[in-house]
């Protein structure tokens, strides 16, 4: 049997298109069709039922599309660990405050104990942090919590509580209630703390009646030191600009903590790169 025939098609019933396979393969449509024709040939059977709407697998088809699944997880796996041999590799994904403020320090001491390893970092919010663990682009996410499917193990490992910022905002303290008509400066969707706040108010039956969306931690900060509106950040996000009074931290009474979380997938349990990670991770406190 030809493995590049059976990742043929192995691939256009993941997909259900011959059309998105070829893109995901780089191949032709009729190379693609041929592969496809040629395993079924070799076991004497029709493996994809073919009409204009859809592609459906016959029941045979279905048999070896598990299997295939399983091949094509062991072959992942065999990748995977000839990169950590030969490459030496750590690919990170987190969030845009979380690698500024959290990661670095951990990056020093995972480079002081294994100081041939290289370090990739990635940001995005934390669903574009998922996407990328999930589609083996990263090894592991630091991220807000989100949904996570069943094939990506998590940990929780810490849980920063959250505070609002304003230019303008005199008292100390405050409930979410109080900031109902207060203009609020979310992330962009996707973010975990955007998701994790707006279910908040929602929870509460507290109506959000003046809010913005800013895809840039940077420039929500800037827009309420200007006087735009406020935010939601951990404190250690923010204390640098407090102390040169661009804005004040003000407690949430509602006592609001972000679950952060480490994910990756169960195909990268062994890997030799994430052991590593996890094991500095294990030996140090967080903010």
């Amino acid at each position: 049997m030809n493995f590049t025939h059976l990742k043929a098609f192995y691939t256009v019933a993941k997909f259900e298109s011959f059309t998105l396979a070829a893109q995901e393969l780089n191949v032709s449509q009729p190379t693609l069709s041929q592969q496809v024709k040629s395993l079924e040939l070799h076991f004497n059977l029709p493996l994809i039922k073919r009409n204009r709407k859809a592609i459906r697998l016959t029941r045979e088809g279905e048999i070896i599309f598990s299997y295939a699944e399983k091949l094509m997880a062991i072959a992942r796996e065999m990748d995977r660990e000839i990169e950590d041999i030969h490459t030496r590799l750590l690919k990170i994904g987190t969030t845009p405050t979380l690698s500024r403020y959290f990661l670095p320090s951990i990056v020093l001491k995972l480079k002081e104990n294994n100081p041939d390893l290289k370090v990739q970092i990635y940001t995005g919010l934390s669903k574009e942090i998922l996407k990328m663990v999930i589609d083996f682009e990263c090894h592991v996410g630091v991220l807000g919590r989100v949904y996570y499917p069943d094939h990506v193990i998590f940990k929780n490992i810490f849980k920063p509580k959250l505070f609002f910022i304003s230019k303008d905002i005199e008292k100390q303290k405050v409930h979410l209630k109080d900031l109902s008509d207060y203009p609020i400066i979310f992330p962009e969707e996707g973010s975990a703390t955007r998701d994790y706040i707006i279910g908040e108010f929602r929870k509460r039956k507290i109506s959000l009646n003046n809010f913005m969306d800013c895809e840039n931690p940077a420039a929500i900060k800037h827009m309420v030191h200007l006087g735009m509106g406020g935010a939601f950040f951990p404190h250690y996000g923010v204390e640098e600009d407090v102390k040169d009074g661009k804005y004040r931290c003000i407690e949430m009474l509602d006592d609001l903590h972000l679950t952060i979380d480490l994910i990756y997938l169960k195909d990268w349990k062994e890997s030799k790169v994430v052991k590593k990670f996890l094991k500095v991770l294990a030996k140090n406190q967080f903010p």
